[in-house]
């Protein structure tokens, strides 16, 4: 039976990522906790680290303990930021730098690619820098591996404990398109984690429901309105007649906001 870890990543205090109404944290928990009951129902031994909103550690002691798990394989699910610019769209997977086995990634890729929603196969060095990963098609094996220690705190402990760890960024959430591609096919994500886990450890599975690829929408429209202040008077009564003054005027959309003034 094969043993998978499923880290929800932030958690608590840790918001992660945000943008508007969207906390990182929140859907990174959502989807862990499907991919998890998921894999439980197919056959998986699984431990979800963070089952609730509490902060459990740093990525650092999450690493730690899921090298003292020893799974096959763990994953720590995560959304993307851009720092608002929306320059960049599509799930990234960050892997063990030294890693050559490629086969639930490149499952994963396959998956992903059917939705639209994938970007690149990342390792990144502990120096910063940045190295995309190549899959053989004939091995399921990456191209290449570097003999430097990762950047990222889950995978390089988990890794010097013996455990390959991949980070799934699942989308930008700062890049509406992104956000709502996603939020449109949120099942259709998690069946891509679950489908290509089920392959690369040759579980027998089918696919419990047909998801709809769509396309991606176009980012949200906004308008600009200007709003008009007509007068600020420390009277209450005062404030209440210019307001019926304006209206009998047929001024709609009138109304009084207090406005706490320090002295």
């Amino acid at each position: 039976m094969p043993y998978i870890v499923v880290d929800a990543g932030h958690g608590g205090w840790d918001k992660g990522a945000h943008f508007g109404a969207y906390n990182e944290k929140d859907i990174t928990l959502r989807v862990a906790t499907k991919v998890s009951n998921r894999l439980r129902q197919i056959g998986f031994q699984v431990t979800q680290l963070r089952t609730d909103d509490t902060y459990i550690g740093n990525a650092s002691a999450r690493g730690r303990q899921i090298a003292e798990l020893q799974p096959n394989l763990a994953i720590s699910i995560h959304v993307n930021s851009a720092g608002g610019t929306g320059e960049y769209s599509g799930a990234e997977i960050y892997v063990p730098i030294k890693e050559d086995s490629a086969r639930f990634e490149y499952y994963l890729r396959e998956e992903l690619s059917r939705l639209n929603a994938f970007r690149e196969i990342f390792s990144r060095a502990y120096t910063g820098e940045f190295y995309e990963r190549y899959i053989d098609p004939q091995t399921l094996r990456f191209t290449q591996t570097y003999n430097y220690t990762d950047y990222y705190g889950i995978i390089r402990e988990a890794w010097r404990g013996g455990v390959s760890c991949d980070i799934i960024e699942m989308f930008y959430l700062d890049n509406e398109s992104d956000l709502y591609t996603f939020l449109n096919q949120e099942d259709a994500y998690v069946e891509a984690i679950v489908v290509a886990l089920s392959k690369a450890f040759n579980m027998n599975y089918q696919r419990e429901l047909r998801h709809e690829v769509v396309d991606r929408p176009e980012p949200l429209k906004t308008e600009t309105y200007y709003r008009v202040v007509c007068g600020s008077y420390s009277d209450l009564n005062e404030a209440k007649k210019v307001q019926q003054a304006l209206v009998h005027s047929n001024y709609p959309g009138v109304w009084i906001q207090p406005v706490e003034m320090k002295r």
